[in-house]
């Protein structure tokens, strides 16, 4: 509080030049007291006024802000729910993981070979080689595959023909038209072991040496794997189907590792790129088209990129790009080939580019192929692959994880 001081020796002398005020002094003096006391309590007015309005904008806001924080604090309970969410958090996140690892924890064409061979035979190559036409051969027998007429049925057809007494032409036409007709209706979908990459590699392997051999096995076993997944969406697809004629996917013409326009090119080019294997994708110019996910092989993942041609009915292009991309199921008995067998799950196929075209039933790529009354076109995708490095590191061998062997050159 602030202190007010009066001098009471001038108020005296101030009285005496007014002497004539002598007798009413009596009077002044209680007068002068209540003015002290006046000043004094207003002083004390205006000072209190000011501390209330200092607690009302200081003090005031400060204890309702208290007082909120107090009632919107959590309950005692509260702490123990989010413990249960965190742990629920981190139990899915390891989950997610587990099943990215087991995507690639998969079935082997050979046992004796990853991540060291188990023995210096070269049987084991040739053995590996085997495996890999055969499973070719069984994943087009699962799904009812043949070819075309071959080029021995449509000769034998036309010296049929010729030979009849009459309907020249016109006759050799209709019996090669029959025979194509009877092959698609004994076929679900067209196709054959020839137009899948690395078939004939196999069929024509040499043993060089153990690097290259070691080299060719892997990068085509996770080839096999990349195959495996497109002939199990035309199995899907063509579920319940016996004939060409009532299935969605009609042919598979080929299956690869290079882009369409060169992989299904034909003649020399054609037989040449079949036969590139798979490699993974290490930079950008690796990549067989630019990829939209910009996704290259990392410390956490191998990337591979393959190409296909199909034909299939109109109605049925996006149902088969939707497939190609569902998750599919897989069995594992360890990478001994001898644990009790799991089914795991996986998803790894991105659609990176898909160009429809029309088919042109008479020309020579399709003149004996038949497909049935429906709008049908023919299908070119470049697609990603995605493996899992953690989930099959156990038996990638050394000199594939070194910086030399990284595209599989």
């Amino acid at each position: 509080m602030a202190k007010i001081n009066i001098d009471i020796s001038k108020l005296k002398n101030l009285l005496k030049v007014f002497g004539g005020f002598r007798a009413y002094s009596i009077l002044i003096w209680p007068a002068i007291i209540l003015l002290v006391c006046g000043t004094v309590l207003t002083a004390t007015v205006l000072l209190g006024r000011g501390l209330k309005q200092k607690v009302n904008n200081e003090s005031v806001p400060i204890g309702n802000n208290v007082l909120s924080q107090l009632k919107s604090s959590p309950a005692a309970k509260q702490a123990e729910v989010e413990k249960r969410y965190q742990e629920a958090y981190q139990q899915d996140a390891n989950f997610i993981q587990q099943l990215s690892m087991q995507s690639s924890e998969r079935e082997l064409l050979s046992y004796d070979i990853f991540p060291q061979p188990k023995d210096t035979s070269t049987l084991l190559y040739t053995r590996f080689g085997e495996n890999y036409r055969q499973g070719i051969e069984a994943m087009i027998r699962k799904v009812n595959g043949h070819d075309c007429p071959s080029a021995d049925e449509i000769k034998v057809a036309q010296e049929t023909g010729r030979n009849r007494s009459s309907g020249g032409s016109d006759a050799t036409a209709r019996i090669i038209d029959e025979i194509c007709r009877a092959r698609a209706k004994s076929s679900s979908v067209y196709a054959s072991p020839d137009i899948v990459s690395g078939y004939d590699f196999w069929k024509t392997y040499k043993y060089s040496n153990v690097d290259d051999s070691i080299k060719d096995c892997w990068f085509w076993q996770i080839g096999y794997w990349i195959i495996e997944d497109v002939f199990t969406t035309v199995e899907k697809m063509n579920a319940g189907s016996s004939s060409v004629f009532s299935s969605p996917v009609k042919r598979v013409e080929g299956v690869g590792f290079l882009t369409p326009d060169v992989l299904f090119s034909g003649g020399t080019l054609g037989l040449k790129a079949a036969q590139e294997r798979p490699k993974y994708v290490t930079k950008p110019t690796e990549q067989l088209i630019e990829s939209f996910t910009g996704r290259i092989s990392d410390e956490s993942m191998d990337v591979v990129h393959f190409s296909m041609v199909v034909v299939l009915s109109s109605k049925a292009i996006v149902p088969f790009m939707r497939e190609l991309c569902s998750v599919k199921e897989h069995s594992f008995r360890g990478f001994t080939g001898q644990e009790p067998a799991k089914v795991f799950k996986h998803n790894q196929i991105t659609i990176l580019e898909c160009r429809v075209k029309p088919v042109v039933s008479r020309s020579v790529d399709h003149q004996y192929y038949r497909y049935g009354a429906e709008s049908v076109a023919e299908v070119e995708m470049v697609c990603e692959y995605i493996f899992n490095k953690q989930g099959y590191n156990a038996i990638k061998p050394e000199l594939i994880k070194g910086p030399v062997a990284k595209t599989g050159e």
